[in-house]
């Protein structure tokens, strides 16, 4: 039974014995006034103890009712609002009962709807906000840089793989530990500290020194930055300091480029001063007129070698600034007897091979089909591998030039005796300005552009270049070229 009923109920018994009670009254007085006075003493005795009857039970009935009630109202009220309290507390409660089917009950469905609809909404912001937690870590996990972040009260509350690689220790012995405590152990995170805790200044970042980390046998060069965290405090309305984001920046490969810009100057320096040095001091014996017409022309060779020696430096400078820009690789493809391109090579570095009494011996398969290829090209490169040969072979070694068919493609190689070329530099020796490693008693390295060109003229014509090389055992060069069809 609902509560508006037995309140109704109750309130329609008390009215109807109120009622009856008048009635009676009204009845019993009629009564009176039309019978005799022995008959109306009697009747009026009766008559009285019907009133204090009826009189006795209302009064029971108002207080039954008086007590019945709010008992009756407010204790669904009282058990409802601990119901309420009960799953508005830590515990595990996450409903109110419904003892009944009344408007108590109705209001607590009403309840339990609302909490449901609250929890579904709970575990949705809860599956977003891991989702989004996920997401954060991973980005975080996966930083090249070191990340390292300490509140205001100089606790340690996030740190990535990075950071924990620098400074040697696992997650678990920086996070939630002070950043001053682990200092006291740990060299390097005592100089970012000392970083920290420099003057401010007027950036909102501050730039601090670079560090040189060998963690696989690399070298690794991390620039630091300290950044200051700010938080927008509700109650006072403006920003207060909430910590310290310490970042290491991989700066190794502007390291890398500022080193090969060095060395690049430096080789770059040498390369022309030789050739320049040879040449002045060539026209200086030109000056003396007792040297003799067979010595001037001898001397006047070795000026137009010098002079052939810079401008086939310069054109290569030239060529590679041109990459840079973006220029495209004018070929002219077409089918090349590489015979031919081996005897105009050969030709050209005959002086050299004289120079350093070097043995040539060429080896060109049978049947050997036409490359396409351009020629122009394909000519360059392989003066520059023959010259590299020359340059770091001992005198009287041999040279050999293989040609021969290889599938579909056709095989180039220029093998020679020099001191060899150690694993670890044979993709180095392919990118620009690096050079490769100086062996004892040999001339230092070119400019460190020859294979890089080279390289990209074969891999436009459709071919590979490559090095096979041990240190002590010479050295291969191969590049490989489309076979005519």
């Amino acid at each position: 039974m609902s509560l508006k009923i037995q309140i109704r109920l109750g309130v329609s018994l008390m009215l109807g014995l109120l009622l009856g009670l008048g009635s009676y009254v009204i009845f019993t007085i009629h009564r009176l006034e039309s019978e005799g006075p022995v008959v109306q003493a009697a009747n009026a005795r009766m008559a009285q103890q019907a009133v204090y009857l009826f009189l006795g039970i209302s009064t029971l009935l108002g207080i039954v009712l008086l007590v019945r009630l709010p008992r009756l109202v407010v204790r669904p009220l009282h058990r409802l609002t601990a119901d309420v309290e009960r799953v508005a507390g830590p515990g595990p409660a996450t409903r109110v009962s419904v003892a009944k089917n009344n408007e108590v009950g109705s209001v607590a469905a009403a309840v339990n709807r609302v909490l449901r609809q609250a929890e579904d909404e709970r575990r949705a912001t809860l599956a977003e906000l891991i989702t989004q937690r996920n997401r954060t870590d991973s980005l975080v996990r996966s930083l090249d840089e070191g990340l390292l972040l300490i509140d205001q009260q100089g606790l340690i509350v996030l740190t990535n793989p990075v950071a924990c690689l620098l400074l040697s220790l696992p997650p678990k012995e920086l996070l939630g530990r002070p950043a001053a405590e682990v200092a006291r152990t740990n060299d390097m995170l005592r100089d970012w500290l000392a970083v920290l805790s420099a003057p401010p200044t007027a950036e909102h970042a501050s730039q601090g020194p670079t560090y040189l980390v060998r963690p696989h046998g690399e070298n690794l060069h991390y620039q630091l930055t300290v950044t200051a965290i700010e938080a927008f405090n509700e109650d006072l309305k403006k920003s207060e300091p909430a910590g310290h984001v310490l970042c290491l920046r991989n700066v190794s490969d502007f390291k890398n480029l500022d080193q090969l810009k060095s060395t690049f100057l430096a080789t770059i320096s040498h390369e022309l001063k030789t050739p320049l040095a040879s040449i002045n001091l060539s026209l200086m014996l030109l000056q003396d007129e007792r040297l003799e017409a067979a010595k001037r022309q001898q001397v006047a060779g070795g000026i137009r070698a010098e002079t052939q020696r810079l401008l086939g430096l310069v054109g290569q400078l030239i060529e590679v600034a041109r990459l840079d820009a973006g220029g495209d690789l004018k070929l002219n493809p077409q089918p090349v007897p590489l015979p031919e391109v081996v005897r105009y090579a050969t030709e050209t570095i005959k002086a050299q091979l004289d120079d350093k009494q070097l043995q040539l011996r060429v080896r060109l398969a049978e049947p050997l089909p036409h490359a396409q290829a351009d020629v122009e090209k394909t000519t360059w490169v392989l003066i520059n591998l023959l010259s590299n040969a020359i340059r770091y072979s001992p005198h009287g070694a041999n040279l050999t030039i293989h040609v021969k068919p290889w599938g579909e493609m056709v095989q180039l190689s220029v093998e020679d005796e020099g001191p060899g070329i150690p694993k670890e530099y044979h993709i180095r020796i392919f990118q620009r300005f690096a050079g490769g490693p100086r062996a004892a008693g040999m001339p230092g390295g070119g400019s460190g552009l020859g294979l890089s060109i080279s390289r990209e003229f074969i891999t436009a014509q459709g071919g590979q270049l490559w090095v096979e090389s041990q240190p002590g055992a010479g050295s291969c060069f191969t590049f490989t070229l489309p076979a005519a069809g």
